[in-house]
């Protein structure tokens, strides 16, 4: 195939992430016998896998809070980047995605009642709740004091079944996709994730406090890796069987 970059360097590389994108997905849906069902007959869902759902993203800070913040790198930005790439994949198969913010914003109403994150964080809950969604996923960045940690890693509620297997099935794609994380999903005692009326899962994408991977993170083309390994994930937890995913 020969791709002609015109533009800028950076529209070279979404063009080129486009690409890839579109070449990848086909090659995963008739990997995963997405394309056709069983019948042989063609029908919406069985070339569109995602298009009974409803997938709410939230990415985490905006607006006034920037997030963690270390080598140059801020959370706020790099988790939408990731966040809005993961937004085209589940729309290219059919899903209804609703995000909590699609710009950097943050969810406060002035004059803001109260503690700021606390409102911020209602806002984003009432956004979900209202879709009524399937998944919430909220796409997060870490960071710590030390340097040394790194590796993405998948948090999810205390006792909620479904809530680990989609947890297991993303951190699954995470280390096999990326092949620099060996860390297991976990439970975590998040807002988000305790507040939620549905299945819902919190990713920490890697850890900016280190140098490597917060180079990492704010590479466009590791972002679409990231969005893309988190896409499979939802798309391996969702082709379980129903009494497998209960």
């Amino acid at each position: 195939m020969r791709i002609l970059l015109v533009g800028s360097k950076k529209a070279g590389v979404k063009y080129c992430l486009s690409c890839l994108f579109l070449l990848t997905m086909l090659a995963a849906a008739a990997a995963m016998k997405f394309l056709l069902p069983a019948s042989g007959a063609t029908t919406v869902q069985g070339c569109l896998p995602l298009a009974d759902k409803t997938i709410v993203l939230d990415p985490g800070h905006g607006g006034y809070d920037p997030g963690v913040m270390a080598n140059n790198v801020e959370e706020k930005k790099v988790v939408l980047e990731i966040a809005l790439l993961l937004r085209d994949y589940l729309q290219a198969s059919g899903a209804r995605v609703v995000m909590t913010r699609e710009t950097d914003r943050d969810l406060l109403v002035l004059p803001a009642a109260g503690p700021k994150k606390q409102q911020d964080m209602r806002n984003r809950m009432k956004i979900a709740a209202a879709a009524a969604p399937d998944l919430l996923l909220s796409i997060h960045a870490n960071a710590i004091t030390s340097p040394r940690w790194r590796g993405a890693q998948v948090f999810y509620k205390t006792d909620h079944e479904q809530a680990k297997m989609l947890a297991e099935a993303v951190q699954q794609q995470l280390r096999r996709v990326l092949g620099n994380t060996d860390r297991l999903s976990k439970p975590g005692d998040y807002y988000v994730l305790n507040e939620a009326e549905c299945c819902a899962v919190l990713v920490e994408c890697g850890f900016i406090s280190n140098p490597e991977e917060a180079q990492l993170l704010a590479d466009p083309a590791y972002q679409a890796k990231v969005a893309w390994a988190i896409y499979l994930g939802v798309l391996q937890h969702l082709a379980q069987p129903p009494e497998t995913a209960q």
